[in-house]
C-alpha cells in the first residue's frame, strides 16, 4: 500500500528534488507552496507524513502546525528551515513537530528518518485499531455447524488478497460483521474502514458520497467535499446492498476497481486511490444482470471472491452459542452482567426459525434483558413473532390423542414441538417438503429436527 507525503515549500526546485527522490523510493508526493494550500491538502489527502518549510509566503510553520495536530495527531511533521534558530526549534517541537532540520538536508539521512517514522506510525495505527475493535466486535464464525466452518475456511483463504469480495446472505445475517472482520484481520487492518449503504440513495447523492465534489459542481455544492473513497485510501470500502446501486454510478465504480483512479464531480483531473472493496447484498445479482438491472462487467469484477452467509435457521445448532455470546455483551452494555438463559429458553431460541436472522435474535434478547427482573432469562421473557409461535405450539383440532390444557402446559417446548411435527407429518402423509412448507421452515431444517428428535418421516 503506497504511502503519501505532503511536501510544503515555496521553492519549486526544493519541491521538485524531494518529489523525485521520494517517488523513486515508492512514496506518493503531494505538493503545497503556501500555508493555505497546506491546510487544504492536509484535510483532503490526510498524508502519512508532512515535510514543512518553516517560512512560507503567507506565514510560518507555527501557523499550520496546531491545526494539523488537531486534525490528526498521528501524522508526523518534520520542519525544515534555512534559517536555524534555537527558539524557533523549541517552539515547533512544543507544537508537536517530530524534528527541526536545517537546510540543505542530506537526502539519504532524511530518508532513514522518514522511513522510520512511517513504519512506526503504521504499526501504531494497526495496534490501536485492533485493540479498539477486538473487544467489541462480534465473531462471525461462532458455532460448530458445517456451514459456518466452511465459511470460515473460505474467508481465511481470501483474507490476504486485495481482490474484491462479495458477501451474499439474507437481511440481518451478519454481512456487515463479516466485512468488518475481513478488514480488521487483513493487511489493511490499520487503515480506515468506510461503510456506505447503497439502498435508497439517488444517483447524485450516491456519486457525491463515493467520489466527492468540487465547489460549484451543482447548485447546492457550496464547498468542496471529500468522497468516501479518498477517506478510505489504503483501507477498505464496504458497500452494503450494492444491488441497489444506480446504473449510472456503476461504471465509475468499475473504473476505480480496474484503474484505481476516479474523478470528483466538477473536477477535470483524475485522482489515484488505493482501496479494497467489500460488497454485500441479499439479492440475486446474477438475476439482476440477466434483467439488465446490474452491469455484467461490474458483477464479474466484484464477485471474484464470493462468500455466502448461511441463514440462522439453516444452522440451528449454532443458535445457543450465538445467543449466549450476544447475551453476555448485551448484559454488560445494559448494566446487568451475569444474565443467563434457562434450558427452556435456549430450546425456544433454537426452535424458532428466525426470519430476521442475527438482527432479530439480538432484538429479542435485548428486549428480554431490559424487561426481565431476574438473574435468568426464562421462556416467558422472550417475545417472538406471534405467527411463528403459533406455528410451533398450536394444537390442530383433528388430533387423535387430545391432551388436557393442564397436561399441555406441563410439557416442555421440545415435547410440544415434537408432537406438532408429528401431527403435521401425519396430515401431509409423511411428505417432508409439504410438511416443511406448512411449518414455515426449510426442508433441510426439518430433516435436522427429525434426526435430533428421533422421528421418522414415515407415517
Amino acid at each position: 500500500m503506497q504511502r503519501r507525503i505532503l511536501v510544503v515549500d515555496d521553492e519549486p526546485a526544493v519541491r521538485f528534488g524531494l518529489r523525485h527522490f521520494f517517488e523513486a523510493n515508492g512514496v506518493e508526493v503531494v505538493e503545497a507552496q503556501t500555508c493555505r494550500e497546506a491546510r487544504e491538502l492536509f484535510r483532503g489527502y490526510r498524508p502519512d507524513l508532512v515535510l514543512l518549510d518553516y517560512r512560507l509566503a503567507d506565514g510560518t510553520a507555527m501557523d499550520v502546525l496546531p491545526e494539523m495536530r488537531a486534525l490528526d495527531p498521528s501524522v508526523p511533521v518534520l520542519v525544515l528551515t534555512a534559517h536555524v534558530s534555537i527558539d524557533a526549534a523549541i517552539q515547533v517541537i512544543k507544537q508537536g513537530a517530530e524534528h527541526f532540520l536545517p537546510k540543505p538536508v542530506e537526502l539519504p539521512t532524511l530518508w532513514v528518518m522518514v522511513e522510520r517514522l512511517l513504519e512506526a506510525q503504521q504499526t501504531r495505527r494497526q495496534q490501536q485499531a485492533l485493540a479498539a475493535s477486538r473487544t467489541e466486535e462480534l465473531n462471525p464464525f461462532l458455532g460448530s455447524s458445517r456451514a459456518i466452518r466452511e465459511l470460515e475456511a473460505t474467508t481465511r483463504r481470501v483474507l490476504d488478497s486485495d481482490s474484491p469480495v462479495l458477501i451474499q446472505g439474507e437481511t440481518g445475517s451478519g454481512k456487515g460483521v463479516l466485512a468488518r472482520w475481513l478488514h480488521l484481520n487483513g493487511p489493511r487492518g490499520g487503515g480506515p474502514l468506510v461503510q456506505l449503504n447503497c439502498a435508497g440513495l439517488l444517483p447524485q447523492f450516491l456519486e457525491t458520497e463515493l467520489f466527492g465534489h468540487e465547489r460549484g459542481a451543482f447548485t447546492s455544492a457550496v464547498s468542496r467535499k471529500q468522497g468516501l473513497l479518498e477517506v478510505a485510501h489504503r483501507g477498505t470500502v464496504f458497500l452494503d446492498e450494492i444491488g441497489d446501486m444506480d446504473l449510472q454510478v456503476q461504471p465509475k465504480l468499475l473504473k476505480v476497481l480496474e484503474e484505481k483512479r476516479f474523478r470528483r464531480l466538477g473536477e477535470v483531473e483524475d485522482r489515484s486511490v488505493d482501496v479494497r472493496l467489500i460488497a454485500a447484498t441479499h439479492q440475486d445479482l446474477a438475476e439482476f444482470v440477466r434483467t439488465h438491472r446490474f452491469r455484467c462487467d461490474l458483477y464479474f469484477r466484484i464477485s471474484t471472491l464470493p462468500l455466502h452467509l448461511p441463514a440462522l435457521r439453516e444452522r440451528p445448532e449454532d443458535i445457543p452459542v450465538i445467543a449466549r455470546d450476544l447475551l453476555a455483551r448485551l448484559s454488560r452494555e445494559l448494566g446487568r452482567p451475569g444474565l443467563e438463559l434457562t434450558p427452556q429458553a435456549e430450546a425456544a431460541l433454537r426452535a424458532y426459525p428466525w426470519p430476521g436472522n442475527l438482527r432479530e435474535l439480538r432484538n429479542v434478547l435485548e428486549r428480554a434483558v431490559l424487561l426481565s427482573s431476574t438473574s435468568t432469562l426464562r421462556l416467558d421473557d422472550l417475545r417472538f413473532n406471534h405467527a411463528m409461535v403459533r406455528a410451533l405450539s398450536a394444537s390442530p383440532p383433528e388430533s387423535k390423542e387430545p391432551v388436557s390444557e393442564a397436561t399441555e402446559l406441563d410439557l416442555t417446548l421440545q415435547e410440544v414441538e415434537r408432537r406438532h411435527i408429528e401431527r403435521v407429518l401425519a396430515a401431509e402423509r409423511g411428505h417432508v417438503e409439504r410438511a416443511a412448507r406448512r411449518l414455515g421452515i426449510p426442508r433441510s431444517s426439518l430433516y435436522q429436527k427429525l434426526k435430533s428428535l428421533g422421528l421418522s418421516s414415515k407415517v
